[in-house]
Parts: structure tokens; C-alpha cells; sequence
């Protein structure tokens, strides 16, 4: 019993410190002022590893637990899974999906050298988001309290968080974009 209460927190856990990573992606993408960008980088990865810290908390105790009667061949083969498969698929995926940014993340710095690598920095990266919103689907199909009011809570707010912030990232991009044009429109009006 144990075990599936860690494994719901650990999931709940690094459902919110995924999309604080997310929030703060999205944010920090667009930021004009260095410092803020820098803080909201640290806070971003910060939160992404301790997401991912919970992540592997919550497959080990999944795993581990025999309420759920899981094997490591989910990992590999999720549709397989007699508990829910489809909502097993969404959260491999997802899971794939996070690794994949976060190895590529982490080697970031000693890739960049490489044109190529900097160039598909964005597209690879990418993979995160995605992640995210697979484990949002992982989270309303297969966790157990998935119909409570409290669960629904936490799930509303982190897609109003990620919603919000890539929002706010959109009318930054679109801002920078019209700007170029309403000087170069109102020159040539003169």
C-alpha cells in the first residue's frame, strides 16, 4: 500500500514540476531582460530535474507495486500492460519524450559546437513539450484519483499554467514580429 501512495504523489509530483518547467520554458524563451532569463533558466531546469527525479520515483514504485501488476515490459511494450494500456501508451511516451530532452538538454552545451545540433536545438526540445502533454492524458486516464475534485484541481491549474505562459510567449513573438513592420510600414508612409 505504501508503494502506490508513493507512486501516485511521485506522479501527481512531477505532473506540477513538469509544467512549472514548461511555464517557465516558455516564459524564459521569450524574455528580453538577461537576468530574468538566467533566473528563469536555473528555475526551468531546476525544476525539470527534480521532475524528472520524480518521474523515475514514480515508474520504479509503479513497478514495484502489485496493485497494479505491472512489469518492466511496459517500458517497452505498453499496450501490452493489462492496467489501462492506452493510458499506459500515453505515459511511455511521455516519458520518452522528457528523457529525450533532458539527455539532449544536459549535452546542450558540448553539442553546440556542432551547427546541426544548435540549429535542431528547438525541434529536439520540442520532445518536452510534448511529454508534458501526454503525461496530462497519462494522468486523466490512468491515475486512480483521476475523477476527484482535488486531482482535477491540480490538472486545471497546470494546464492553465502552461496555457497562460505559452499565451504570453505567443503575444511576445507576435509583438516582436509587428513591430519590425509597423516601423518599416509608418517610413515608408512618411
Amino acid at each position: 500500500m505504501t508503494l502506490w501512495y508513493l507512486a501516485r504523489a511521485a506522479g501527481e509530483m512531477a505532473l506540477v514540476m513538469f509544467s512549472v518547467a514548461t511555464s517557465l520554458g516558455a516564459l524564459g524563451a521569450g524574455s528580453k531582460q538577461p537576468e530574468g532569463r538566467v533566473w528563469l533558466q536555473y528555475v526551468h531546469r531546476s525544476a525539470a530535474v527534480t521532475g524528472l527525479a520524480l518521474l523515475a520515483t514514480h515508474v520504479v514504485a509503479v513497478i514495484a507495486d502489485s496493485y497494479v501488476s505491472l512489469s518492466t515490459s511496459v517500458l517497452i511494450w505498453p499496450l501490452g500492460a493489462g492496467y489501462r494500456p492506452f493510458a499506459m501508451l500515453l505515459g511511455v511516451l511521455a516519458l520518452y519524450g522528457l528523457v529525450l530532452a533532458a539527455i539532449v538538454g544536459a549535452a546542450r552545451g558540448r553539442l553546440a559546437r556542432f551547427e546541426g545540433i544548435t540549429k535542431r536545438w528547438r525541434a529536439i526540445h520540442i520532445a518536452a513539450s510534448l511529454g508534458w502533454l501526454l503525461s496530462v492524458g497519462h494522468s486523466l486516464l490512468a491515475g486512480t484519483d483521476r475523477g476527484t475534485p482535488w486531482m482535477l484541481a491540480i490538472t486545471i491549474g497546470c494546464l492553465v499554467a502552461v496555457g497562460t505562459s505559452a499565451a504570453i510567449r505567443m503575444r511576445r513573438r507576435a509583438d516582436q514580429v509587428s513591430t519590425p513592420l509597423s516601423l518599416a510600414r509608418a517610413r515608408r508612409s512618411r
